[in-house]
Formats: structure tokens, sequence, C-alpha cells
């Protein structure tokens, strides 16, 4: 990935988005092929679009979605969105949430706060939101558990809560609803795709990766490099590293891997104690493990187990 890493961006993808938005949890596997493809070729930003202001007038006939039973709904339609995008998420926070929860709006003020610390930080900082909420069942609206994921990712907490408290991260948060407007989105995800020509287009909803290809092939014709990935041992243990928890679906969409069998290679190498497995609702989650010493990419069992992992 080196030869890519060293060419200046020329793609340009603006992402509207929620934390609490399913739909943009199950694009995480996408984003992360184009990050992993393209490198910093594809330059990836984010934009808060405020899914739901107040719960309790919240309607989205499409979905289902309004009224007294919201929770339910909400419940309901991660399931079912999940069955289609292939994360796993644990809908139960929703019934955890039903006296609670008011508005996605301090997630959102909270991802704002985190990128005052720099882009890279605030990009991490949003996946850890979209892993607590829609996979651990963590309650992201509460500051208590926004410091935790804070604290976790190696944030200045006191600057983070400081600009919570000052109202310099709904600012910043009232700024990208200004943009979502003037944008015409309303329904997340959606991506704004640039060229450095200046052409640019918008994007909205579930968007496979091809079509990302297609748009990229539009504005920069040959001009950018392909990292083609390889499934193997090291490179799957090295993206998870940097990535943290990561789904199935994830490695299966960025290496092009069968899903079944990148599910026995994670089980694998977690019941060798090279990755650890936790429960995801509806799934698992794997991360790198402190017995590192026990990946051994030359050899092995696990190394064994990535025979016949190609695509189909």
């Amino acid at each position: 990935m080196n030869e890519i890493e060293n060419r200046d961006p020329v793609i340009e993808i603006v992402c509207f988005t929620d934390p609490y938005c399913t739909w943009c949890w199950g694009s995480e596997p996408i984003l992360g092929k184009v990050e992993e493809t393209y490198g910093r070729q594809v330059e990836i930003s984010y934009r808060m679009g405020g899914l739901v202001e107040d719960i309790t007038v919240f309607s989205d006939p499409a979905n289902r979605i309004g009224g007294d039973d919201w929770y339910r709904q909400v419940a309901d339609h991660w399931v079912e969105a999940s069955h289609r995008h292939g994360m796993p998420v644990d809908e139960q926070v929703f019934y955890d949430l039903e006296d609670e929860f008011e508005s996605t709006y301090p997630a959102s003020i909270a991802f704002e706060a985190a990128r005052l610390q720099g882009e890279e930080q605030g990009k991490r900082y949003l996946r850890s939101l979209r892993v607590a909420a829609a996979a651990e069942r963590r309650a992201i609206h509460r500051l208590n558990v926004q410091l935790e994921l804070a604290s976790d990712i190696g944030l200045d907490l006191n600057r983070f809560r400081g600009d919570i408290e000052s109202g310099a991260a709904e600012r910043a948060f009232q700024e990208d609803l200004a943009e979502c407007r003037a944008r015409g989105v309303r329904g997340f995800p959606s991506y704004l795709i640039r060229g450095e020509n200046g052409h640019e287009v918008l994007l909205r909803g579930y968007i496979p990766f091809e079509t990302f290809e297609t748009w990229f092939e539009e504005f920069a014709g040959g001009e950018l490099i392909r990292n083609e990935m390889v499934f193997g041992l090291t490179p799957v243990h090295d993206f998870i590293a940097r990535k943290g928890k990561t789904a199935a679906k994830e490695l299966s969409v960025v290496f092009d891997a069968r899903l079944p069998e990148v599910g026995r290679f994670l089980e694998n190498l977690a019941e060798k104690g090279i990755l650890h497995e936790q429960e995801a609702g509806n799934g698992y989650l794997y991360s790198t493990s402190r017995s590192e010493s026990a990946c051994d990419p030359a050899g092995g069992l696990a190394h064994r187990a990535l025979e016949g992992m190609r695509e189909r």
C-alpha cells in the first residue's frame, strides 16, 4: 500500500451520516474497501445529518417508524436491515432506551467534539460510536459513554468535554446540518463525490462498491492506482489491528472472500488466541488479542486455513 499512500488525493467523498443510522453502519465494509483499495487517493470526510431531532415527533413512513412504539419499530428495522447489509446489530439497545432516548443529536455533537481534535480522530471516534451503539448495546447519547469512548481512542478528555459544554461542538454540528440542507440531503447515508476537475455527484442511500468505482473512473479516468487486497493471515490481522473491533462482513467485502469461510477462519484464530471474539447481538466482532505472539504467518493451522478462501 506504500505507493498509493504516497499519492495526493484525487477524489473526495463527503459522507452525510448519523451515528445511529443502521444503513451507515452497514456501509462500513464498503467504505473500508474504498480506503484499503485506494488509500490517500480518495479522501473521505464526514458530516452529521441529524437523523432524529426529537423521537416523540419523528416519523419515517417508509420504514414504518413513528409513534409510541418507536423503539420496537426501530429495533425491527435494525434487524431487517442487518439481514440485508450483513453487519451485526443488537436491537435490544432500543428497549433499554425506551424511557430515556430523545434524539441522535447528542451523539452527533460528541462526534464533532472529537473531530475538533483532528479529522482522523473524528473518523476513529465515529467508528467507535457506531460499534458501541449498533453492536455493543451502549447508550451513546449519554455523556459518560461518550467520554469512555473518547478515552479508549486517546482523545484529550478535558478538551473533548470542554468543547461539548462550551457549545463549540454544537456549533460545528449546526454547520453540518446547514450543509445537508444546502445539498438537499434528507436521508442517510448520502455521499458527495467530487473530482479534481470540480465535477461532483450526490449519491443517496446504500451504495455498492462498484458504483463508487464507476464514479471514480468517471472523475479520475486511469489516474487512480488500485491496491489489490490478498486474503491472508498477516493482512487480515493487520487490518483488524488498524480498524479495531471488526465484523466478518467487513473482511469478506474488503478482501473479496466468501463470508462463511471468513467466519470459520476468524473462529479458528479466536480459538487459538490470535484474535478475541465477542458476541455482538446477532453476530460477532473480532479484535487483536494480547497473545499475538501465537501468530505465525509462515505456518501452522491458522495459515493453512487460508487455503480455499479466495473469492469465487
